[in-house]
């Protein structure tokens, strides 16, 4: 026994509860530095085209953040130049920092831009590319960021939408678009005994495959500024139209452009098996 009545036991109970409430304190600190990072307000893409001498905002609006610092290919704000030359080419933040502005886009304001975000308990970051383009700009079709226009997994029965956007330049009255299926074939003959397991890809225009139950829709091609923006609709997903689509922009200058998606599917339970699960578990819960 201590002086003051209490057993060696006690105090070691008191140490083992001093330090598992020191463990759960400092538990929650690191969740809360987890949860309270700063979040950015908007979807962005992460390649912008916009033509010479024009108006442009690059937006990193956020919200629950203390900072923010603007970096274009590495150099901090003002990227290296002076406030006479930043004034000349009508370079400004504005909002508090979320908003680098370019009144009058130049060709040396081309380059990778990135914002760090940040607060008392970490920061997060944006990168994106921004082309100027010039007027006598020559270029086949570039893919656009587009989260509809990657890889989708569905299940069977459903309803999808893919949707791809292109920059055509100045040629956009003359782009067109076309949707096919890529389908694979076994080597036959002389070539499979050279590539054993070998493949033959093809494609295959969608509107001439045969798929029963499966509907395809291209709806009409339009444009978003100088982004053409390209969709294909399949109704009623089955079995044979899963697999990788490929989707050819051309604006007239060669070469065209190809983008392949691939189109999976989320094995669903059937009614009959997943009621038997359900009861099944109902049951082991009496």
């Amino acid at each position: 026994m201590g002086r003051d009545g209490r057993s060696p036991h006690d105090a070691s109970l008191r140490v083992m509860s001093l330090v598992l409430l020191m463990g759960a304190v400092g538990f929650c600190q690191s969740d809360k530095r987890d949860t309270d990072l700063p979040v950015f307000k908007r979807n962005y893409s992460v390649l912008n085209f916009i033509d010479v001498n024009t108006y442009k905002e690059i937006d990193c609006s956020a919200e629950n953040y203390e900072d923010i610092i603007w970096y274009k290919d590495g150099l901090r704000y003002p990227f290296g130049w002076d406030e006479d030359k930043l004034q000349d080419m009508g370079i400004s933040l504005d909002s508090r920092n979320q908003t680098l502005t370019l009144r009058r886009a130049e060709t040396n304001t081309e380059g990778n831009y990135t914002c760090v975000v940040s607060n008392q308990n970490g920061a997060i970051r944006r990168d994106l590319e921004l082309r100027v383009i010039a007027n006598e700009w020559i270029h086949e079709p570039i893919l656009a960021f587009d989260s509809h226009c990657g890889e989708r997994i569905t299940h069977t029965g459903s309803n999808i939408t893919f949707t791809c956007k292109f920059f055509v330049g100045p040629n956009g009255d003359e782009a067109v678009a076309s949707w096919y299926y890529e389908e694979t074939s076994h080597l036959k003959g002389k070539e499979s005994q050279h590539h054993q397991g070998a493949h033959h890809h093809h494609l295959v225009w969608i509107y001439m495959r045969e798929l029963n139950y499966t509907r395809y829709e291209v709806p009409n091609l339009w444009m978003d500024g100088k982004l053409l923006v390209v969709s294909l609709d399949i109704f009623n997903v089955t079995e044979p139209a899963l697999g990788t689509y490929v989707v050819m922009v051309s604006n007239g200058i060669d070469p065209a452009a190809y983008h392949r998606i691939t189109l999976s599917s989320r094995h669903r339970t059937p009614n009959r098996l997943r009621q038997f699960l359900i009861k099944g578990r109902q049951e082991n819960l009496l």
